[in-house]
């Protein structure tokens, strides 16, 4: 059997982060010379590279606590930790509630219903197809048919029961899973944000697998900006920059990071609810900016599950905006973000639309 296996663990990854983070703006130098304290560092937790920078007096109470808070975090919402209460809420499904923390009842109250408002596009008990898949694992497969049927019969919103009085959890059947993966990152970055202005944050950001939260503006007094990568590309390719203001997230979701191939057809990590298989969008790639980092990164994934029109419709709300790459080498732009947006002198293949 031919098949080839593209994952971003960590050194990949890293490349991958560098894109959005060092390229910021052209012309700038990246490192400061005299900031009043400058504090950076690469952390894997949560199954993915964080990267944070900041600036100021607080620079280094600011960096160390948001190192203890992504660790708490990631004690809380691991599938790779047993202890973890999600893993528990898995691992006790069809047997018993489990009582979690406030703050990932929250998530979970939360993460329910936005799956609810997806129409099926995003659904928080897809676990047990995502296992089955195995994309992000070393051994990924094309399940059968039979065995995606049983995946798919353990999906379930209905089954997931949320106790507020008790603050506990219940998947209600055997063998039912939940994965936070297309929540998690933008929720933590909403937790990180408000962690690190309680320590004084100045000025600086976290990136969380390349889901960027900011704070303040760069030491120069300029706002940051970052390049949005080429999903054609390599790592050192992007599509253009992009300015992000003082308590904004960008979450982005494509099928080019996580992806095998197998006779010669490609399958990407982003799953669609409502088949079991890896999306079939037009879409490549999907960008949300948004002062909710929760809402950006359950809107980057479902959009792109959802397809090119239905991300179009989506694209003029007061509390986000979008940037997305389509198969037709067109990439559309919230017109919200003009002026915030500078497309790369070199991408000539790409036709940049805004939608008014």
């Amino acid at each position: 059997m031919n098949r080839r296996v593209v994952w971003i663990g960590c050194t990949a990854i890293v490349l991958s982060v560098l894109l959005y983070l060092a390229g910021c703006t052209p012309g700038h130098s990246d490192e400061p010379e005299d900031y009043g304290g400058f504090r950076s560092g690469i952390t894997y937790a949560m199954n993915t590279v964080i990267e944070q920078k900041w600036y100021g007096e607080t620079a280094d109470a600011v960096y160390s606590g948001m190192e203890t808070r992504i660790r708490e975090i990631e004690a809380e919402l691991s599938l790779h930790l047993p202890q973890s209460e999600i893993a528990q809420i898995n691992a006790k499904a069809g047997q018993e509630p489990v009582t979690v923390s406030q703050r990932t009842f929250d998530l979970l109250r939360r993460a329910k219903e936005l799956s609810e408002q997806s129409g099926g596009a995003f659904d928080i008990t897809i676990a047990p197809v995502v296992e089955l898949w195995g994309i992000t694992s070393d051994h990924p497969k094309v399940p059968t048919g039979e065995e995606l049927a049983r995946a798919m019969a353990l999906l379930g919103l209905e089954d997931l029961v949320l106790d507020e009085e008790a603050c506990t959890a219940y998947l209600a059947r055997p063998e039912m899973k939940i994965d936070l993966g297309g929540i998690a990152k933008g929720w933590t970055a909403d937790q990180l944000r408000e962690r690190a202005r309680e320590l004084g944050a100045e000025r600086g950001y976290v990136s969380l697998g390349g889901n960027l939260m900011i704070v303040g503006e760069r030491p120069d007094g300029d706002p940051f900006k970052f390049g949005m990568r080429d999903p054609q590309g390599d790592a050192s390719e992007y599509l253009g920059t992009v300015t992000l203001a003082d308590g904004f997230t960008m979450a982005t979701t494509g099928g080019y990071e996580r992806y095998f191939e197998e006779e010669g057809v490609r399958y990407h990590h982003v799953l669609d609810p409502r088949t079991g298989y890896p999306a079939d969008s037009d879409l490549l790639s999907v960008a949300v900016i948004s002062q909710d980092g929760t809402l950006a990164d359950y809107l980057s994934t479902t959009l792109f599950v959802q397809g090119l029109e239905a991300a179009k419709a989506a694209a003029n709300s007061g509390d986000y905006a979008l940037v997305m790459v389509d198969k037709e080498n067109r990439v559309w732009i919230s017109g919200s973000l003009r002026g915030n947006f500078e497309p790369h002198e070199t991408q000539t293949e790409y036709t940049y639309t805004y939608i008014d």
